[in-house]
């Protein structure tokens, strides 16, 4: 089997099939400054109101709410988590906590604290697909993948709800199922094109011609597929003189 180099055009996903939640989450292992004991939120450059009396729990959460804006989800947790603890008879930060948690990579509490919110609100179709991306995130496809159907069962016009479950299908190689999922949030051109880059991820040289020939067949397929294209022909053009010169 034909394996790809990296001389491929940089690899991206077209007309906005970005695998991302419904509650977007930085990588939390992009460089950033390391906040200080003394002033947590001095690097956040976000002014905190005035403290008074009886506010502890409060100004808490206001530095969490600035904490995950700015990917800091360990400390955004350790503080949502204080918070929720100086006042246990008031409601839990379940809403707040759920997807920092997830953006800490504490996925068992993050989806249990989904779940229950879920329990409170079983038709909210973004809290289905937020629970189902995070899933996603701790392994487990197939519950991702059942968490995605039941959100588009409730909201089927939920676009990212849409392009997370088409590109967990392709990335599982079923391609056609991915297909139809696609379409109506992007396009053909685009889930066409999206299904080839995924292809090449997976060194599925076939399976990635094919797609991005059919993206290629629509006027108005995404830039990028020709030089896909091209790059795919140069490849194997590669190695087959590699393989006459062996020979």
């Amino acid at each position: 089997m034909l394996r790809f180099t990296w001389m491929l055009p940089a690899i991206m996903l077209v007309a906005g099939c970005h695998a991302l939640p419904q509650i977007p989450r930085p990588d939390s292992r992009a460089e950033r400054p390391e906040p200080t004991s003394e002033a947590p939120m001095s690097q956040l450059g976000a002014p905190l109101p005035a403290m008074r009396a009886g506010d502890e729990r409060e100004l808490k959460v206001v530095a969490a709410d600035q904490m995950t804006k700015q990917g800091y989800w360990d400390e955004a947790v350790e503080l949502y988590l204080e918070a929720e603890a100086m006042a246990p008879k008031k409601p839990r930060l379940d809403a707040q906590l759920a997807p920092a948690l997830a953006g800490a990579r504490q996925y068992p509490e993050s989806i249990r604290r989904y779940r229950r919110l879920i329990e409170d609100d079983p038709t909210n179709a973004s809290l289905l697909s937020n629970l189902a991306y995070t899933l996603e995130e701790s392994g487990d496809t197939a519950a991702a993948e059942e968490e995605f159907q039941r959100a588009l069962a409730i909201d089927p016009d939920l676009e990212n709800t849409r392009v997370n479950l088409g590109l967990l299908l392709a990335r599982q190689r079923r391609y056609d199922e991915a297909l139809t999922v696609l379409t109506p949030a992007i396009g053909a051109p685009a889930a066409h094109h999206n299904l080839g880059v995924i292809a090449i991820e997976l060194d599925d040289e076939t399976a990635a011609k094919q797609h991005f020939a059919r993206a290629a067949s629509y006027p108005t397929a995404p830039a990028a597929t020709q030089e896909f294209i091209a790059a795919l022909s140069t490849d194997r053009h590669s190695a087959d003189q590699g393989q006459s010169r062996m020979e």
